[in-house]
Order: structure tokens, then C-alpha cells, then sequence
């Protein structure tokens, strides 16, 4: 199917040409072909409207807050805060970054005598502090030289499927804090120098399916053209779409698991640690996640076993927070098995992770080819619970009410202003946000029951754990909470209260917590994570929560936690990317630009999915069951036949289509379509036989229907007449030359 899309030139609905003056090799990895090109120059321009400037009051201090709009705010601590833009520029296959060049228009003068806001510190959710106030660092604030005082910071470049993402920080706005002078730039012109250095990446598969996710990542997708795409008919002699990844005593307790994702279509192996090989370390286990992505096309990795039993990579990593200038520690990252790109320890020494330890001494890879989920389990029991809870939420009725309910948690934080309650950054999730200079889509309302339960709001501003036992016990399907946390305590829960929970309809929880991640049992026990997902046959199906300190900030809602909590909700619902794995992921690369400021590469590392990767969120009703294709029933084999098929979506979500061709191949995910719209795809039979062509579709949120009903294909036709003779001899006497029917496999 892949291949008579690229003979029809609809690669993303853009012909594939060749780009400068090209040379044409053959590439060694699944035969995919990548255009050699002369040096290239990438250009691109980012605008911005006019900043608006508030005054706001800060314990008595008066200071300006500078706004530009679709653009953050950010800052070190005790930094003017000031707007962000964060560019994502894919270069041409085989070549390196040269030289980078800004051009800006003429610079707008705002005024003087501002006092801008600084950056606060970020504050640990383990336990209520007090009076933790925004203060400018004087060396800055004394200063008479613009700052930042350049025009952008080049953050790294990053790869992903073999294909190279240049990241960049770009400073529309300038401020001189001595005398106040704000001044901002209306345009900004990028401009690339790149040279070929003939370099390939290993993990460049050719496969339309990885440039479609690639394209959603940078700014410039029409400069995919630069790549080409083909996928031979063999490519794999094994394909898979998950890998589990466990050990012989808990295989086969995973079973049913892999049962359910094959008959969904989800094609799935399971390993054992022995096949791993090695010494079964960290580095060991990447190394054959990295095999089973390039060889079996794997794209989700499902760890069965707690850390004991599949270990996690410990990374170390180190930031700011309100009581140390300096905060450092190691923790668990499973995102370490799916960005697969360069080493992790460059310098060799005892601290994986660190920005210098990637390529070269580069940051290390920090996009995923692989999306990461985890199941904590211990023994089979954890595992049946695990299992039993994930299969009963896939296939659950979409029709419950349940699937409508959305809880938000939240406490009292401490005196830190507009952030001294969970509930007010929680609202920003709900419906959507433009606070703090970027706009992030959030649960709507239109859909979804949205439940506050809220210190804010709460007699005493308090309300006790028995009152989320009971909400939880009621049925939700979806929790938010944002409040204090520690490894055996979240939601005001321990670890003990879990076995409280009797809801046997299932959710999924978000918490911005500290610690109640940490699976790595640094207090000699499980965490809280592990409890409510594989510890009881009550609880959720699925968590993302903290290894370590979660952080928000003082007297501003754009605190580093927060912002991977929004653009979670804004990949689920704004980017259409309801896949847990692929959401959570989502959610750090949206962050990349800002990596280096504050807790953010804190917060990206620690953030993991206790749960399975292929889980897609409940949010919409599935489209109806497609049409039976419609298309030519009997043919030649080694000739291309065209089909067609529709369906109607009840929201009237766009729709992809997948078509089986009963040949061991399907079409992939083809789209989106209007609901409504008629989808055509094309195949070729290789092997005479009878076939069965079936379609099913899904909507941009992940809802798929069952699939159409069947159309039967007949491939009785061959090439040489000789042969199209003997088939004919053989159907006029069924019972004569049976040597000659073995000899051609009649």
C-alpha cells in the first residue's frame, strides 16, 4: 500500500521532488532511499504582535509583567521574565548545522522605567512552605546592559526516527534593567546555513508513518520533501507494533494482554530478560529496544516488572529550587528505553543524563521513537491485576456514564499568592488556557462532567481523604490532582488507604506530586503509583506522577510542572494525540526549548507512565461501523486494484481509515478524512487465492469502530499464458495431473 502511495506521489499530499542538485544512493537500511543534497539554506520567520505590559504588586513591590501573545514567559530564578520563542527546525538528511543567522525588523521602543517581573523559584510539592517571593537577582537588575542581550540561545539539535530537529530559543524581547528600556522585535527571520556531511542515522526507517509524526513536531513540515519514503513489501521477517518485556516467571501472566492487542490489531510480542542478553543492565535492554525498533518496527515498549525485576535507568540531573540555589538527584527514567538516539554518558563518569553527556558531548536524546509505558508488578498477582484493569478499560462501553466523569484535586499549597491552591492551576486545564503566553487546549466541558473538589473551595479549606474515596468509589474516569505528595502518599491517601477503593469502573490519574512516582524504592517501599495501579484490582488503570519533587511556581501559575500538565491535556484534546504514552512524550517535547531553565529537565525526566503505552484515553464515540469496500472482486496477481469505503463520525471528528487486505499487510492508518468523505486506497496481490478485504475506521481522538463487513477477492489469474492453460486444464479434469498440481502448489 505504501509503495503505490509513493507511485501516486501522495506522500502527506505533497509530490516528493528532488531538492537542489541531487544525487540519488541506496540506503542499506530497510531499502529506504534518502536524496544526497548540496549545502542548503533553511529560512523562516516568526512574528509577533505588540507586548501588553501589567503592573502587579508582589508583597509591596511593584513590578511589571511583559506578556506577548501565543509566546511564554520564562526565566531562570531571579531573572527578568521575559518572552520565549521556542523554534523547531527540521534539516535536510544528512547534514549538520553551519551557521545560524537572525535578521529582525526594526526595533519598537515600549518605554522606560519598567521594573520587569522576575522569574520565581520553583517550589517542591512535598510539604506547605511560606512567604516564598519573587526576588530580582541584583546582579542582573543592576545592570545597564540589555538583557538577554542576544537574539536567541541554540538549544541542541535532537533526533527522532533518523530525522534531525535543530532547537532554538528565540528573545523577541529586550529590557535594560538599569534604566527600564523595553523594546521588542515585530519580526524575526531564521536562517539555517546548513553543509552535507553525508551522515546517516540508523534509526531512519523510511516509513511515511514516522515523517507523519515528524511533521507535527517542527515548524517547517514542508521541508520533509528534502527525505524520501519508500517501504519494500518485506521489510521486517518479523513485525510487531508493542514489545512487553518481562521475565520468564511473569510471562505468561501477560498472555492475555497480548491476546487483546492482537485481535485490536495491535500486533505484540512478548520477551523475556534472557533474550536480552548481556548482563540484562540498562544499557543492555536499550540496545534491544533499539534492535526491535529497527528490525521488528516496534514503536511502544510495554516493562513488565518493578525495578527490581526490569530495571530503570538512574539519571542524574540538577536545578533550582526554593530552599537550595542548587538541587541535584538521581531517578528513574524509563524515557531513557525509548529515545534511542547517541549515548547517555558521554564523559564517562557516574551521572547519566547530564546536558553533556549526548553525542559529541551534545545534550542527550531527548525525542522518543519509542513510547514508554510501565508496570510495576511484583508477582502474578500484581500482573492479573494490571492486565484485568487495562483489558476492562480498552474494551469498555463508551456508553457508560462513567466516561463522562472528570475529577480535579486539589489542595492548599502554602502562601505563594495566586499558586497557593492546586485548584487554581487545575482550571487551567479545564476547557483551556491562554495564561502565561501560550495557549493550551484543556478537557471541554461540552464533553465531560467536570467535578472540583478543592481546599479553595472547602469549608476550612480542607477536605479530608475520606471524601476522594468515596468520589472515587462513585466512579470517575479521569483525576487530576495537584497538591503535596511523597513516595507512600498522594490525594491525602497512604499507601494503606488503597485498599479502600471498591470502584470497578477504572481511571486514569495525573498528579503533579512529589515523589509518589519514585519506583525506585528509595524509602524501602512501594510507591504510592505502584499501589493504586497494580496493587489492587480497584484504583486506576493508569498513572503518570513524579519520581522526585514536582514544582510549581510562587505567585504565578506557569510553574514547571504545570506547563507539562497543560500541554499533556493539549496533546490529548488540541493535537488529537489521545495515546497515554504518546501524550506524556508529547508533553516534554513541547517543553524541548525551555530545557535548559528552572526544573524543567528535572520535571522532564521524572515524569513516567505506570501503565500500558498502547492505552488510548476514552474522550469521543467512535465512527460507525465503514461501508463494505467497494472495488473489483477478482483480478491478476502483481496488479494494483483500488478501493473505497466511508463512514460518518456522531461528533463529526475527522476520520483515518485502515484496511485489511488479508495478506498479512494492511494499508496503515490513511487520513484524516471529513466525516462523510469517501477514502480510497490501493493494493496488489502478490499470490494467487481468495482474500477477504475488510476496513475499519477512527476518529482524531483514537475512538475506532468495528470493522465493515467483508469483501471477498479472488487472485485466479497468472501472467504466462502457459499458466493461465494449465489452470484452465486443471479446473476442466479437478482430479487429473496431480504431480503437475504438486509441482505448482495447485
Amino acid at each position: 500500500m505504501l509503495n503505490s502511495l509513493l507511485k501516486k506521489g501522495l506522500v502527506f499530499g505533497i509530490m516528493m521532488i528532488f531538492v537542489g542538485t541531487s544525487v540519488v544512493s541506496s540506503s542499506s537500511v530497510f531499502g529506504s532511499i534518502i536524496l544526497e543534497i548540496s549545502d542548503e539554506v533553511i529560512t523562516l520567520n516568526y512574528s509577533f504582535t505588540a507586548p501588553k505590559i501589567n503592573r502587579i504588586n508582589i508583597n509591596g513591590n511593584l513590578y511589571d509583567e511583559i506578556i506577548l501573545d501565543d509566546v511564554p514567559s520564562f526565566g531562570n530564578p531571579g531573572e527578568p521574565c521575559l518572552p520565549i520563542q521556542g523554534a523547531y527546525i527540521l534539516l535536510p538528511p544528512g547534514s549538520q548545522v553551519k551557521n545560524i543567522i537572525v535578521e529582525t525588523s526594526e526595533k519598537i521602543f515600549l518605554g522606560d522605567g519598567f521594573t520587569a517581573l522576575p522569574s520565581g523559584e520553583p517550589v517542591p510539592l512535598s510539604e506547605i512552605s511560606y512567604n516564598s517571593y519573587p526576588e530580582p537577582d541584583q546582579t542582573i537588575y543592576d545592570s545597564d546592559e540589555m538583557f538577554p542581550g542576544r537574539m536567541f540561545d541554540e538549544i541542541g539539535v535532537y533526533s527522532s526516527r533518523g530525522f534531525d530537529i535543530l532547537v532554538l530559543d528565540l528573545y523577541p524581547v529586550q529590557y535594560n534593567p538599569s534604566t527600564g528600556e523595553l523594546l521588542y522585535y515585530s519580526s524575526m527571520n531564521i536562517c539555517v546555513e546548513t553543509c552535507y556531511d553525508g551522515h546517516h542515522n540508523s534509526f531512519y526507517r523510511g516509513l511515511i508513518s514516522d515523517g507523519q509524526e515528524i511533521i507535527k513536531k517542527v515548524d517547517n513540515p514542508m521541508d520533509i520533501e528534502r527525505y524520501s519514503f519508500t517501504t519494500p513489501a518485506s521489510v521486517h521477517l518479523e513485525e510487531y507494533d508493542l514489545l512487553i518485556l518481562t521475565t520468564t516467571a511473569l510471562k505468561s501472566a501477560f498472555q492475555d494482554l497480548k491476546t487483546f492487542h492482537d485481535n485490536c490489531g495491535v500486533k505484540t510480542v512478548i520477551k523475556i530478560l534472557d533474550d536480552v542478553g548481556g548482563n540484562k543492565s540498562p544499557e543492555d535492554i536499550r540496545d534491544f529496544v533499539r534492535d526491535a525498533y529497527t528490525n521488528w518496527g516496534i514503536n511502544y515498549l510495554l516493562i513488565g516488572g518493578d525495578v527490581d525485576i526490569v530495571p530503570a535507568k538512574m539519571l542524574y540531573v540538577s536545578g533550582y529550587d526554593e530552599d537550595l540555589w542548587f538541587n541535584e538527584d538521581f531517578m528513574p527514567v524509563d524515557m531513557y528505553y525509548g529515545c534511542l538516539d547517541g549515548p547517555f554518558n558521554y564523559d564517562g563518569d557516574s551521572k547519566w543524563g547530564e546536558p553533556t553527556d549526548g553525542e559529541g558531548g551534545g545534550d542527550v536524546d531527548l525525542i522518543a521513537e519509542v513510547f514508554v509505558g510501565r508496570a510495576c508488578v511484583d508477582s502474578k498477582e500484581d500482573v492479573a491485576n494490571f492486565v484485568s484493569k487495562t483489558i476492562a478499560y480498552m474494551d469498555w462501553d463508551l456508553d457508560d456514564e462513567y466516561i463522562d466523569k472528570v475529577l480535579m484535586a486539589g489542595e492548599y499549597l502554602g502562601d505563594y499568592g495566586v499558586s497557593s491552591w492546586g485548584g487554581n492551576l487545575l482550571d487551567l486545564l479545564i476547557d483551556g488556557s491562554t495564561i502565561d503566553g501560550y495557549e493550551t487546549v484543556g478537557i471541554p466541558t461540552v464533553k465531560f462532567t467536570v467535578d472540583k473538589l478543592y481546599d479553595r473551595d472547602w469549608e476550612n479549606n480542607y477536605w479530608p481523604k475520606e471524601e476522594i474515596i468515596q468520589r472515587i468509589n462513585n466512579d470517575v474516569h479521569i483525576l487530576n490532582h495537584d497538591g503535596h505528595s511523597y513516595y507512600g502518599y498522594n490525594m491525602k491517601m497512604n499507601n494503606e488507604d488503597v485498599s479502600l477503593l471498591t470502584n470497578d469502573k477504572y481511571f486514569f490519574v495525573y498528579s503533579v506530586g512529589c515523589m509518589a512516582g519514585g519506583f525506585d524504592d528509595p524509602e524501602g517501599y512501594d510507591c504510592f503509583a505502584e499501589y493504586i495501579t497494580v496493587k489492587s484490582p480497584h484504583g486506576a488503570f493508569a498513572a503518570i506522577m513524579n519520581a522526585r519533587y514536582g514544582y510549581f511556581w510562587s505567585y504565578k501559575t506557569d510553574g514547571d510542572s504545570t506547563r507539562f500538565t497543560r500541554e499533556f491535556w493539549d496533546a490529548v484534546f488540541g493535537e488529537g494525540i489521545p495515546i497515554l504514552s504518546k501524550a506524556n512524550q508529547d508533553s516534554k517535547e513541547d517543553n524541548l526549548h525551555l530545557i535548559t531553565r528552572s526544573m524543567i529537565r528535572w520535571t522532564y525526566y521524572e515524569l513516567n507512565l505506570f501503565g500500558d503505552p498502547v492505552v488510548t484515553l476514552h474522550i469521543s464515540n467512535p465512527p460507525e461501523k465503514p461501508l463494505t469496500p467497494e472495488g473489483l472482486t477478482s483480478g491478476k496477481p502483481g496488479e494494483e486494484y483500488t478501493y473505497n469505503t466511508s463512514t460518518t463520525d456522531p461528533d463529526t471528528d475527522q476520520v483515518y481509515y485502515l484496511f485489511d487486505w488479508d495478506d498479512d499487510t494492511n494499508s496503515g492508518w490513511l487520513g484524516p478524512f471529513n466525516s462523510g468523505d469517501k477514502c480510497q486506497a490501493s493494493h496488489t496481490w502478490q499470490v494467487k487465492g481468495s482474500y477477504s478485504v475488510t476496513v475499519k475506521a477512527k476518529d482524531t481522538f483514537g475512538a475506532e469502530s468495528p470493522w465493515s463487513e467483508s469483501l471477498p477477492i479472488t487472485m485466479p489469474y497468472i501472467y504466462r499464458p502457459i499458466l493461465q492453460f494449465l489452470e484452465f486444464l486443471f479446473q476442466l479434469f479437478p482430479n487429473a495431473f496431480p504431480f503437475l498440481r504438486q509441482l505448482l502448489e495447485y
